[in-house]
């Protein structure tokens, strides 16, 4: 893990650290732990992710998660997300 003042890889448009990343995931909104766990699913390490949240926590907040579809398709096959059809 890095320490918490270096910016985190996986937030290629704008510095963040893990303190912010905590706070984000921890004491934000719906948006920011959906941007949170968007880029991580984006741009982490498989190892990385699962430091930081719960496979439950992706799921929960999976239908807002702002993905391409087919890393949106990828994901739900990794974690068993029956898409529902709008």
């Amino acid at each position: 893990m890095a320490h918490s003042s270096q910016p985190l890889y996986f937030f290629p448009e704008r510095d963040v650290t893990v303190e912010e990343l905590e706070k984000m995931l921890h004491g934000g909104s719906r948006e920011d732990r959906c941007t949170a766990i968007s880029c991580m699913l984006r741009y982490a390490q498989w190892e990385d992710i699962w430091d930081y949240v719960s496979r439950d926590d992706v799921r929960e907040l999976f239908d807002d998660l702002d993905l391409p579809e087919s890393l949106r398709a990828a994901w739900a096959r990794m974690l068993k997300i029956e898409s529902v059809a709008t």
